[in-house]
């Protein structure tokens, strides 16, 4: 049993090799770690620590750490080696890292790559597909079987065109033509009579997808029936490739990362210690249009400024209405958008989910509108004001529950992603709607505030 490393003592360790100016211990050292722990290392150095690591490892131990990072980080990292060097390593990666890898660089440094490389045959055609594609993550197509083949020759089939253990998933079978016609089980295999055909242990109904099907889609997938691998077959069912489940989880955690990040309007390349230029041009575009959101806002408050003025305790209330209301709206939102990304809805079924959402905040606005009422009516003196500010926050609450469906699927609808603009349009709505509501029940009932 291998217990993972501590980063700190190994940092530690490469810092005190590093001060020593021993370069190849550190390599060495590095070259002894698991691939991803010798990728988050040298992640950490700097450049010229880097390159003096990387060139004093070996074509294959380095190959293991690229398929640790993503494409940008190895690409980055291989700027330290020469040409015939960085071929060499990617003639060691998975096609499908080597691609990631050579996507990043620019395209005369990609080619000169390839022109090195004795895998550039396999590892072209890859490059063709757009990256957030089945086709852009996929893997080589693995050796398969025959339908007429005994279970007998299919073992030493195996035994012949595999050399690693990890590389057999499932035993894909094609015809005479390439095309998918059926997987084969290990387990079913192993228990099926020797002189069984592979046309009768097979199963026909292959989950597969295009090459052009989406990553996202792919990946969900995945999840939903649970697979090591995915086979990707062209337009004429000919199998072109696989998708592995590391390469899924990849995307899944690539997808939440890019989610996350538009939630908060801010770039998906984004990092906490990327250039300062980058992040501001990234970020201050989207404040700007929060900025017109709000201005929105402020302009429904001012047609109630003479309300205002005469009830002046009304400015002590109103960020508790848009406040609930926004947080409302970022609650139902969120769980609208996260439903969507992984096609656990549809847009079809956004009126299912509404008369649910809508349900569900009449409910919790019932049930703050009572409780803040109740203080505001302690708090002042006054139930005309508790009653004013709990029907408001009711009201705002069921406001929030519409634009927090219905902003997401419309966008979808729309083929923009929900998680980009969602938050800036329902948090607008509960503001607007909220100021809106709290402020015109107080004009029509002033003469009981006064």
């Amino acid at each position: 049993m291998v217990d993972p490393i501590k980063m700190e003592d190994a940092l530690e360790q490469i810092e005190l090799l590093l001060q020593a100016g021993d370069f190849d211990a550190a390599a060495e050292y590095i070259r002894t770690l698991h691939p991803a722990d010798g990728a988050e290392m040298l992640n950490t150095l700097e450049p010229t620590d880097q390159a003096e690591i990387v060139t004093r490892m070996e074509p294959d131990d380095l190959a293991g750490v690229f398929e640790q990072m993503d494409g940008e980080e190895a690409a980055e990292l291989g700027q330290h080696l020469d040409v015939q060097a960085l071929a060499n390593v990617l003639d060691e990666m998975e096609a499908d890292d080597a691609v990631d890898v050579l996507g990043e660089m620019e395209p005369a440094d990609a080619t000169a790559v390839l022109e090195q490389m004795d895998e550039a045959n396999t590892i072209a055609p890859l490059l063709a597909y757009p990256e957030d594609s089945a086709g852009g993550i996929m893997n080589l197509p693995p050796p398969s079987l025959r339908r007429a083949m005994t279970v007998a020759e299919a073992f030493q089939f195996i035994k012949k065109t595999y050399h690693d253990a990890s590389e057999v998933f499932y035993l894909y079978v094609l015809d005479r033509y390439g095309q998918l016609i059926g997987v084969v089980n290990l387990r079913a295999l192993i228990l099926a009579e020797p002189t069984q055909t592979i046309d009768e242990i097979m199963m026909r109904d292959v989950i597969s997808v295009r090459v052009d099907t989406d990553q996202e889609e792919v990946a969900q997938i995945f999840s939903r029936y649970d697979l090591l691998a995915l086979p990707v077959v062209d337009a004429e069912d000919h199998l072109v490739g696989i998708v592995t489940v590391d390469d899924a989880v990849d995307v899944i955690e690539e997808e939440a990362t890019e989610d996350i990040y538009h939630l908060a309007q801010v770039s998906a390349d984004s990092e906490i210690f990327g250039p300062i230029i980058h992040s501001i041009r990234t970020r201050l575009p989207w404040l700007y249009v929060n900025l017109l959101t709000a201005f929105f806002a402020a302009a429904v408050v001012a047609i109630f400024e003479d309300t205002i003025a005469a009830v002046a305790v009304l400015a002590v209330f109103m960020p508790i209405v848009a406040g609930q209301g926004g947080n409302a709206g970022n609650q139902t939102m969120t769980i609208m958008v996260r439903s969507l990304a992984l096609g656990e809805i549809d847009v079809s079924q956004a009126w299912r989910a509404l008369r649910r959402e809508f349900l569900i905040g009449l409910l919790n606005g019932l049930s703050l509108g009572i409780g803040v009422g109740a203080v505001a009516w302690l708090w002042e003196g006054n139930p005309m004001l508790g009653l004013i500010i709990g029907l408001a926050i009711m009201g705002n609450l069921v406001v929030a529950a519409i634009a927090g469906v219905l902003v997401p699927t419309t966008l979808k609808r729309l083929n923009i992603d929900p998680a980009l603009a969602s938050s800036i349009f329902v948090t607008t709505a509960t503001d607007v709607m909220g100021f809106a509501l709290f402020l015109g029940l107080a004009t029509l009932l002033i003469n009981w505030l006064l």
